[in-house]
């Protein structure tokens, strides 16, 4: 077999490097997305298992790469192949039998299967009992009949939702615009195949993209590139479904919601040019459908997002719900609320149609976006509740993914930057309760480090390890990555020691460092005998750069005890105004010399500007400013009102004030804040004094709970 063009390439620029490749880099340098790559990946692999090398190897936040000795053989034979053709992976042939069997202009038997996909009949029998399973998901079936070839049969609604998800298998080689540009077309691979198995007829491709185009100018919005051109084929297929007599059928419910939107009368107008092309009557229901689709494809401007449906306008109410409770957690103020507001709602409203209509987005990998950015992905899985809870569904990690590199992009105009973290594995044998107070001591620790789970010795030794280092209660079997035994308690002398053997292990690797550590050894080794370099080399990155421990400095972070203690609560009956109960909730502040009386003036001047955003929950605010307002240092005090003030046009009894030195340290004590609110809210309301408002926080604040030296 031989393996296309792009996919030799690939291979030999892997083979050619001593270092990872990044996927994204590969992506950028031959011009196609990252799923064309790790599809090209899977051919290569394929390709190297047939000649019995070794396989490409893949590690996340690194990327790909060879071992020497598959280098040398893959060097040497991509001097003698000739590629002739370009080869199918199997996940390629399996989609593409689907497609030509469910929108094909032939009946499509085994023979059929095997020369479309250029496999021997063995393999192509293989691949169709390999559907079987497959489609069992989409609850169809797959059967040969004797005269009329494959059939598909169960549901058409079902079968669509199957053709477009094995649309996201195929991936052309200069993509799904080579089929409609006359100037890009790919058809060199169907040429090189009989004239009865053309699938596409490129005057209609270039009809629908025609047609699509001027959708976009009636809705006043710009599809994705790449969205466009799936939409164009995506309806092309659904057009040799109806040419079947194969039609969809849409709930009536969905259809009263669907047809006061702007999607779906630029969906009629389709219909009157579909009818143009196909000279037939398109049903009201398939009409209906392609509105969905519409509503559900992601796009990239929308210069009209005035929607005055009531669906639109709750939207936008959720989404300034997310963008609050993120800039709680976060504790980040957004200097363009509107702009951002209108931003994350043109991408929610149409992942809220593809959420409630089942179309899938499975071109959309979550892993890169929550490897690369874990914080900001964790940070948009704790604000996705209030999408959860109006579409009514459990939102994917896929779409999760994509509104976590919006957050992300906005956050990166306010200053943040995001380091590469570590991964933690905790292996506790200690119950549920141990192994929870274990990991909240170590969340606090390491707040660079991101833990991964907490398992029982059991489960450690059949788990996949994909982590940095290990923290144990128990000693653990030598499966070569680095492990720390701890107790289930950690004293303030062990966390400092933790932290130190941790901080030795992955010490920076400066030129200082090294050559400091490099001259010791070369002086020991004149006057001893140096039995294992390695161990004395670790040995001295612990002693000469060990860390300091602080409860409260940068690698720890406070619980809500720590910053809200018993003199920074304050009770008033009442006060004025808003202004009033600003100053009065940042004087503890002030007097413990967090901020500076800048800092309170910022405060008060950020809601002036930008309205009630710190009303976090009814009744209660929390006003803050940026570090560079005059923060000193990490602090929080709390002020509790007998009688509500208005701020704004919202009562709020409780307001608490924030000053935080960056945006990390502070985000415990905040997720400690959210919890309390939401299980004990109408206890602090309720609380007379400021002990009850102590022992309520301490209930969520664990960490409180250790031993002393």
């Amino acid at each position: 077999m031989s393996l296309d063009k792009r996919s030799m390439a690939i291979l030999n620029d892997i083979a050619q490097t001593d270092l990872y490749l990044p996927v994204d880099k590969l992506a950028k340098v031959f011009n196609v997305s990252r799923r064309t790559v790790y599809n090209d990946l899977e051919k290569i692999n394929y390709w190297l298992k047939v000649n019995r090398l070794n396989e490409v190897q893949h590690i996340r936040a690194a990327g790909v790469y060879l071992d020497n000795q598959t280098k040398e053989v893959v060097k040497r034979r991509l001097l003698l192949t000739d590629v002739h053709y370009y080869e199918l992976s199997p996940s390629e042939r399996r989609a593409w039998t689907v497609v030509y069997i469910l929108a094909g202009r032939k009946k499509i038997f085994l023979k059929d299967v095997a020369a479309l996909t250029r496999v021997s009949r063995n393999t192509a029998l293989e691949d169709v009992k390999l559907l079987r399973t497959e489609l069992a998901g989409y609850r169809l079936g797959i059967r040969a009949a004797r005269n009329a070839g494959y059939q598909i049969n169960g549901d058409e609604n079902n079968k669509r939702r199957a053709l477009i998800h094995y649309l996201f298998e195929i991936t052309p080689q200069n993509g799904w615009y080579g089929l409609i540009s006359p100037s890009l077309s790919i058809s060199a691979a169907n040429r090189e195949q009989d004239d009865n198995y053309s699938l596409f007829s490129y005057p209609d491709l270039k009809y629908l993209y025609h047609l699509l185009g001027r959708c976009e100018n009636r809705l006043g919005i710009q599809f994705a590139d790449e969205e466009f051109n799936i939409l164009v084929i995506r309806f092309f297929l659904f057009i040799q479904r109806m040419k079947r007599g194969q039609f969809v059928s849409v709930d009536p419910l969905e259809k009263k919601v669907i047809s006061v939107t702007e999607e779906y009368r630029a969906a009629v107008f389709l219909r009157k040019g579909i009818k143009k092309l196909l000279q037939m009557t398109v049903p009201d229901d398939e009409v209906y459908y392609f509105a969905k689709h519409l509503l559900a494809a992601k796009v990239n401007d929308h210069f009209n997002l005035h929607d005055g449906s009531q669906e639109v306008k709750k939207l936008r109410l959720v989404v300034k719900k997310m963008m609050e409770e993120f800039q709680l957690l976060a504790a980040v103020s957004f200097s363009d609320l509107l702009q951002m507001e209108n931003n994350l709602l043109m991408h929610l409203k149409p992942a809220y149609y593809r959420v409630k209509y089942g179309i899938d987005m499975e071109e959309a990998p979550h892993q890169p976006v929550e490897d690369s950015f874990p914080e900001i992905f964790q940070l948009t899985k704790k604000v996705i509740h209030h999408f959860e809870d109006f579409v009514g569904k459990t939102i994917s990690e896929r779409e999760i993914a994509y509104i976590a590199i919006h957050f992300g992009g906005w956050l990166e105009r306010e200053g943040l930057s995001i380091q590469a973290r570590k991964k933690m594995l905790i292996v506790c044998t200690g119950g549920l309760g141990t192994s929870r107070l274990l990991q909240i001591q170590l969340e606090g620790l390491f707040s660079e480090v991101d833990i991964t789970g907490t398992v029982s010795l059991r489960e450690y030794e059949k788990l996949l390890l994909a982590v940095d280092f290990i923290v144990s209660t128990v000693p653990l079997s030598d499966r070569g990555v680095p492990v720390f035994l701890v107790r289930p308690l950690l004293t303030n002398h062990e966390k400092a020691r933790l932290l130190q053997q941790v901080t030795a292990l992955y010490v920076d690797s400066s030129p200082g460092h090294k050559y400091a550590i490099e001259t010791v050894i070369r002086v020991v080794k004149w006057h001893a005998d140096i039995r294992d370099d390695d161990k004395l080399r670790q040995a001295l990155k612990q002693y000469l750069f060990q860390p300091s421990f602080h409860r409260t400095d940068n690698v720890c972070k406070p619980s809500l005890c720590e910053l809200i203690t018993n003199e920074k609560i304050v009770f008033k009956d009442k006060l004025e105004t808003w202004r009033e109960a600003i100053h009065e909730a940042a004087l503890p502040l002030l007097n413990d010399g967090c901020i500076t009386p800048g800092y309170v003036a910022a405060m008060i001047d950020n809601i002036v500007r930008q309205g009630p955003y710190m009303v976090i929950s009814p009744l209660v605010a929390l006003p803050h400013g940026t570090a560079g307002d005059g923060v000193k240092k990490l602090g929080m005090s709390w002020l509790q009102l007998t009688e509500p003030v208005d701020f704004l046009g919202k009562k709020v009894r409780i307001v608490i004030a924030l000053a935080a030195e960056g945006n990390e340290k502070h985000l415990r004590a905040l997720s400690q804040l959210t919890a309390m609110f939401s299980n004990d809210k109408k206890a602090v309301l309720e609380a007379e004094n400021k002990q009850t408002i102590f022992e309520i926080m301490q209930k969520y604040s664990l960490e409180n709970i250790e031993e002393t030296d």
